[in-house]
């Protein structure tokens, strides 16, 4: 395929010549595993994918805008298998299939280990090697002659046309030597490869749907209450950043949930995540995010609904509003099957939608491959309510156990919950993982007699963002988590090593917050005495001299940061993924925005990144036991910065 057909940037390419004569060589098979070792901007990782059909590829790369547009590239190819890794070789070629071919665009000076590592996985392996410098190329035959192995060596000096004014000029292109050697084959005979990507047992289901608003949490909550009453032990995850949804989870449950999200985790590390959290359950459900492809920057499926149920390989229910339509639901349930070849929605679900009406249409639906699990009428037990940053809270709305206990009747007369199951792989029998996968939670020992240090945690309806995998993280990194409210206690807990003030609606809150003199007097005299204070979003305007309410009135807050927060009309332009790091430095963290009130001291301590746009702004303070901003961290993505932090 032509070189102006793959988004570029800065990132070296292989040329369109080159990777037609490199991609012949490698003899890349319908069900091949294929290694791209430095891909670049993925053209040889996009066109290795379309030949191996039914197998995959997996695209290495250590520089971030490289992973950005091989994830691009593939989107316009609609290749869907492809998994990214980034980071340096060999260290990140750990853990993954045995390949059976491998192409090395880049080596990073690490040739010969990353050789010995393939030979090492498969010794039958094809390998394709491209250089330009004559002592790479000297390097590489030194290893195949220490190997006892004659490769095929070729030289391309491809020249093109170029216009120059009146004529055309032959431009030439630097030499490339093409190194190919190895069988392409399998493992030998009588060899075992270490399974790194055995899918566990673990059923699983995901609900998902083509748009925001069409009933998913609703429908999750109500599953998970009818899943609990025929004694099923549930493990419930939420694709994505979002807060609020895995609290209905959690109402339902009595335990918490957990986010999936592949911005913010590599795939293995988000797999290892989700194995990890559903080990003692019976049957893990799964609620997706917005439109099921609606992923990073809009514009790519990377961190969609679609993307986690390909990571974790969950089968995919869609749940399609019949509202306003009939027949046509068959048209969007086919278009939502085919824009993936791998979508994994294997049933459909019709919300706000009579029976009758699925009846009429049942057989179109059906034509899909999909199986039909029912349709459930609009009802009033359905209504959760909503404000500015989405669904309120579950503490604040009234009756709702008994609004999901009702909807919960609901479901079980108009769905087939035993269809859902048979879907979701649930054989009535207790499954355990088919392999142990390590715990993805960095943690650290306590010593005989060492007691946690104590991290106090505002919670409460001002502040109750946070993401549990945040908090396993800081138990498993030798903090006891304290709750304290600062809408109703009127001081801090005592000893308190650590502060975390999460996100929420200070704003609603704001007179009572300004009321609580001695709360917020304990939490200046904590941050003079030193003591590590995280705050975000919401957290982060309770530390500012003053807060505009909801209502237009200002109040005093805290008072260490000192600027107002204030009301927009609009959510911020800074809303979405970002990367966050300080000016000019490699070592960064993940997270998101999305507010609606703004300060006039957003801090500048950090830049923050959106990945697909590359749009920039200065965000965050931080001081030696302050760290404050709108972003919200997702502590995972980079352990040791949050650690350094917190120990230093």
């Amino acid at each position: 395929m032509r070189d102006e057909r793959y988004m570029r940037g800065e990132i070296p390419m292989t040329k369109e010549e080159v990777r037609a004569v490199s991609l012949s060589k490698l003899e890349i098979r319908d069900d091949s595993v294929v290694y791209d070792i430095g891909a670049g901007t993925g053209s040889v990782t996009v066109e290795a994918a379309l030949a191996a059909r039914n197998g995959h590829v997996y695209a290495f790369e250590r520089r971030e805008e490289g992973c950005r547009l091989i994830r691009v590239n593939c989107e316009r190819f609609d290749v869907s298998n492809v998994t990214v890794v980034p980071g340096h070789v060999p260290e990140s070629l750990a853990g993954f299939p045995v390949p059976d071919c491998a192409f090395v665009g880049g080596s990073g000076g690490e040739m010969e280990t990353i050789l010995d590592f393939l030979y090492e996985r498969n010794p039958r392996i094809r390998v394709v090697i491209n250089v330009i410098a004559l002592e790479s190329l000297t390097r590489v035959m030194k290893y195949f002659q220490n190997r006892g192995i004659e490769p095929d060596v070729t030289c391309i000096q491809a020249s093109k046309a170029q216009v120059r004014g009146r004529y055309h000029l032959m431009q030439g292109q630097n030499p490339i030597y093409v190194i190919a050697a190895g069988e392409g084959g399998g493992q030998a005979a009588g060899e075992t490869a270490a399974v790194a990507t055995a899918r566990p047992k673990i059923p699983r289901v995901m609900i998902a749907a083509p748009a925001s608003g069409a009933g998913k949490t609703v429908i999750t909550s109500g599953l998970l209450a009818l899943l609990s009453r025929q004694g099923l032990k549930c493990a419930s995850f939420k694709c994505g950043p979002d807060y609020i949804d895995p609290m209905f989870h959690r109402f339902v449950l009595g335990i918490p949930g957990c986010n999936l999200d592949s911005f913010f985790l590599e795939e293995k590390d988000l797999d290892g995540l989700f194995v990890n959290y559903c080990k003692d359950a019976d049957i893990a459900v799964i609620e997706g995010a917005m439109g099921f492809y609606d992923g990073v920057g809009g514009c790519t499926s990377q961190a969609s609904s679609y993307d986690i149920a390909r990571i974790t390989d969950t089968p995919v229910v869609l749940l399609l509003d019949g509202r306003k339509s009939s027949l046509s639901l068959a048209a969007e349930l086919k278009g939502f099957r085919e824009y993936h070849r791998d979508s994994r929605i294997a049933g459909v679900i019709l919300n706000r939608t009579p029976v009758s009406t699925l009846e009429k249409i049942r057989a179109r639906l059906e034509e899909q491959g999909v199986v039909v699990l029912g349709a459930i009428p609009e009802c009033e037990e359905a209504q959760l309510e909503s404000r500015h940053l989405g669904l309120t809270i579950p503490a604040e709305q009234q009756n709702l156990r008994t609004s999901l206990e009702q909807y919960a009747d609901r479901m079980a007369e108009t769905l087939d919950v035993g269809k859902l199951l048979t879907l979701a792989g649930y054989t009535g029998e207790r499954q355990e993982p088919e392999i142990e996968w390590k715990d993805p939670l960095p943690h650290v020992t306590l010593q005989k007699g060492e007691k946690p240090r104590r991290m106090g945690i505002a919670k409460d309806e001002a502040f109750c963002f946070y993401y549990q995998e945040n908090m396993d993280f800081l138990r498993k990194n030798g903090w006891e988590l304290v709750p304290f409210s600062p809408l109703r206690d009127e001081h801090l807990p005592e000893h308190l090593d650590g502060l975390l003030l999460g996100g929420g609606y200070p704003e609603i809150y704001a007179q009572r917050l300004s009321g609580n003199q001695g709360m917020i007097e304990d939490i200046r005299a904590a941050y003079a005495r030193g003591v590590k204070i995280l705050a975000e979003c919401g957290g982060f305007l309770y530390l500012h001299d003053r807060l505009q309410a909801a209502g237009r009135m200002e109040y005093d807050m805290v008072g260490l940061i000192h600027g107002r927060g204030f009301r927009t009309e609009k959510r911020s332009k800074q809303f979405g993924y970002i990367t966050i790091a300080a000016a000019g430095a490699k070592d960064s963290i993940r997270g998101h925005e999305f507010h609606y009130w703004e300060s006039t001291e957003p801090g500048e301590a950090m830049l923050a990144t959106k990945s697909v746009s590359g749009e920039s702004w200065p965000c965050m303070h931080i001081e030696e036991n302050l760290i404050a901003g709108f972003p919200h961290l997702y502590y995972l993505s980079n352990p040791d910065w949050i650690r350094n932090f917190l120990n230093r």
